[in-house]
């Protein structure tokens, strides 16, 4: 299946040298050269059956690195409605930095509290950064929308509705997994030895496309776990936890 980098986007919003109107196409580093060459080759289609989240944000590096920045964010906005963090991270850049977007530092504050929320350490840094900058005013402002937005967005409904997703998607081709019988999936990475089909369309072993999905599901939703919460919730950086927990 095509692999789909984080730093293919989300990385470019932090470091790209980009031109003065912020219209323009983006301009690429020197190292980013190769992922941008893999960003704008098709999307798998059969990716969105199965992890929606994925296939938007590849249609988002798409559109960024076409410099449809518009069509773009739209694409993050729906992958991130599928619970992905790496979409959720670059809308807290863009808005916090004002990349490629209007400036909007609680909007971002607010996008990087849900990109942290599973403590990945690609994504929780910034948002301790973000919060460590803004000013009070700025804090309240992001707790309301943080508070918009997780009914959303946030992993406690976002997780199972994409899971429930697979689930459905993955459900469908069960049999062949588990029984030997052989599926095309488009996206999934034929071997040279691979059967045609009547088509000429590949065909792979269900069981092996199975694995492929079930790691690629594992790798989509790590860090996840359910959380329980006590009352109302407050956006708090990560690094005042413990000392809040100690006080009691």
């Amino acid at each position: 299946m095509k692999t789909l980098s984080v730093l293919t986007l989300a990385g470019a919003l932090a470091a790209t040298a980009v031109a003065a109107n912020a219209a323009d196409r983006p301009v690429p580093l020197p190292n980013q050269q190769k992922s941008v060459a893999d960003s704008l080759q098709p999307c798998p289609g059969g990716l969105e059956r199965f992890l929606p989240g994925e296939y938007y944000f590849c249609s988002a590096a798409q559109n960024f690195w076409s410099g449809h920045l518009g069509l773009a964010r739209e694409s993050l906005k729906d992958a991130a409605r599928w619970a992905s963090k790496p979409a959720q991270y670059a809308l807290g850049v863009m808005y916090f930095n004002g990349d490629h977007a209007q400036k909007n530092r609680p909007l971002g504050l607010a996008w990087l509290a849900l990109a942290a929320e599973r403590h990945d350490p690609a994504y929780e840094p910034s948002f301790i950064s973000a919060y460590q900058q803004a000013t009070p005013e700025e804090l309240a402002q992001a707790d309301a929308y943080w508070k918009d937005m997780k009914p959303i967005y946030a992993d406690a409904v976002a997780a199972p509705r994409a899971g429930r997703q697979f689930d459905r998607a993955y459900h469908e081709l069960e049999w062949a997994a588990n029984f030997g019988g052989s599926v095309f999936i488009d996206g999934v990475i034929m071997p040279p030895s691979a059967v045609a089909s009547a088509d000429n369309l590949p065909l792979q072993s269900g069981f092996s496309v199975g694995r492929l999905l079930q790691a690629q599901k594992a790798m989509y939703f790590y860090g996840y776990d359910s959380h329980v919460f006590v009352g109302d919730a407050e956006l708090v950086p990560v690094s005042q936890v413990n000392t809040r927990k100690s006080d009691h």
